[in-house]
């Protein structure tokens, strides 16, 4: 029902306004029936209306005064004029402030309902697209940091490539920074003693490690946006854009390293680890990143996360074929010859070997059609025969040329399978810490593609999915009354037993024992559970 609001000088025309008609009928209640323009004014500083029917002239302020504070106001009311002819003139005035629609006395129940039904219409009409609006704003909300985390990875990985694409894409996630000034940096952080830290000081899963640490940079007060490109084991690749644009090219790129340093000490700080980092580029705008592409180094680091840059985006080309991104896929591949390009060549053949052996299995997964029509083109040993750079992109060019011309004859990519596998490798290791990234690994994927086909697919995201498993799971073991609540989460590979009890009281509503006595119908000693 929508709110109206009835104004007039005249008791016996409010009272007649109200009863003529079954405003009920019409998809209206009347909220207010009031004698002067004073109180709607002062009706709206407190309650809101969607329609106010009301007489023109009236002693204190005006049907004319009341539309002209709902206009410049800005209140979403649409305002219906109610008067005699000799007040025509004055209705026209308030045509000004948006006045909806203009009634004459005396009343015509007929143009009053005809009126109203137009105006329901339009409520209609109005809460529809607000509706819609709203529903996209919770879907913008929801998918902005899985938004930010492709930009950037993509961004550093070559899959994004111009300055419209990246403009596009910073009106929606960073509106209020100047991209042509906007330094930036990437480096790479690598925790010391990674497997300790996790076995003994990390009290939680290995996914809740990466969420807590993208948690703290979304929360971290900086000058500077922090992001994860990637991250694999013990190393992060950050990168960050500076939001305050008012310093010079050089004091820029300063503030962005002694950001930075601060930044590490924080969150070694705030999670307890060590860390050693280095700084692998700083660019004076994010176009520049457009033209940067990794190097591997004799640095110890920069080997490392150049090698598993090479990795991260041999899994985005993976990713972009099991959705049928054949171009995406191909423009990656050509990212990666550039960065072989100097490196040595049996290495840099067996890696190609690799990824074209990798997309044909993925490929048999997704659309067996289309796997089936590729086997003709695929000859690894011509791949290994190969002695420069240009031979290699011509041969691998016609292999995603065949790949993109058979998938155009094929039926559309089963992405379906592929959440079934990740499924299936979540059941059968359901007793081990099921991170996100080693279940991608597994699928030749990337953890960002993986995430949001799960989520596509389940509704759920990945940690909720393996949660509900392991306490599915662990339901099951608590109907056996030989084991405790703290032999069922060291079963289910939980770090401690409070944890456990946490993840599940949230699921069930209960403790694992509470649950045992009063579901299962258990009986036996409770154990000690906080």
């Amino acid at each position: 029902m929508y709110k109206l609001v009835i104004a007039d000088d005249e008791k016996i025309i409010r009272d007649g306004l109200s009863k003529i008609i079954n405003w009920s009928e019409l998809g209206f209640e009347i909220a207010g029936v009031l004698s002067d323009g004073q109180e709607i004014v002062e009706y709206l500083e407190y309650m809101t209306a969607d329609v106010i029917l009301t007489d023109i002239k009236m002693l204190h302020l005006s049907g004319i005064d009341v539309a002209k504070y709902v206009y410049d106001n800005s209140i979403y009311t649409k305002v219906v004029f109610i008067s005699g002819h000799k007040e025509f003139e004055l209705a026209l005035q308030g045509m000004k402030y948006g006045v909806e629609d203009y009634l004459l006395k005396p009343t015509n129940v007929k143009n009053l309902k005809e009126a109203f039904e137009k105006i329901k219409k339009n409520l209609d009409e109005k809460s529809k697209q607000n509706e819609t609006e709203q529903a996209e704003k919770a879907r913008l909300e929801e998918a902005l940091p899985i938004l930010k985390e492709r930009f950037f990875s993509d961004l550093i990985l070559g899959v994004v490539d111009n300055k419209e694409l990246i403009t596009n894409r910073m009106s929606i996630l960073y509106p209020q920074i100047n991209l042509e000034c906007s330094c930036c940096i990437l480096a790479d952080i690598i925790i010391t003693d990674y497997a300790n830290f996790m076995d003994s000081t990390w009290k939680y899963n290995f996914d809740q490690f990466e969420i807590n640490v993208t948690n703290f940079m979304n929360i971290y007060n900086s000058k500077i946006f922090f992001h994860i490109v990637y991250k694999s084991e013990e190393l992060f690749e950050i990168f960050g854009i500076l939001s305050d644009v008012s310093y010079s090219n050089d004091n820029a790129g300063k503030i962005c390293g002694e950001e930075f340093e601060q930044f590490v000490y924080e969150l070694t700080t705030t999670f307890n680890f060590q860390a050693k980092f280095e700084i692998k580029k700083i660019f004076g705008s994010i176009f520049e990143v457009i033209e940067y592409r990794e190097t591997i180094l004799s640095s110890h680091l920069r080997v490392k996360s150049g090698i598993l840059h090479l990795q991260e985006q041999k899994k985005l080309i993976i990713s972009n074929i099991s959705i049928g991104n054949i171009s995406t896929a191909q423009k990656i591949f050509h990212n990666i010859l550039d960065e072989l390009k100097n490196s040595d060549i049996i290495y840099r053949n067996n890696f190609i070997v690799d990824i074209f052996s990798t997309i044909n299995e993925v490929i048999k997964s997704v659309n067996i059609e289309l796997w089936n029509a590729i086997q003709p083109y695929l000859n690894y040993s011509g791949i290994i025969a190969l002695n420069n750079g240009d031979e290699t992109r011509m041969y691998c060019d016609r292999i995603f040329d065949k790949i993109k011309l058979a998938g155009s004859k094929t039926n559309e990519f089963d992405t379906g399978s592929l959440i079934n596998k990740a499924r299936q490798y979540i059941q059968d290791n359901i007793t081990q810490d099921i991170s996100q990234e080693e279940t991608a690994n597994q699928l030749y994927i990337s953890t960002a593609h993986l995430s949001r086909l799960f989520k596509k697919q389940t509704g759920e995201n990945f940690s909720q999915y393996v949660t509900r498993m392991k306490i599915d799971k662990a339901i099951e073991l608590l109907r056996d009354p030989k084991y405790k609540t703290y032999q069922v989460s060291e079963y289910l590979s939980y770090k401690t037993s409070r944890y456990f009890s946490k993840l599940f009281r949230n699921q069930t509503g209960m403790n694992p024992s509470e649950y045992r006595s009063k579901v299962l119908n258990i009986g036996g000693e409770a154990d000690d559970e906080v």
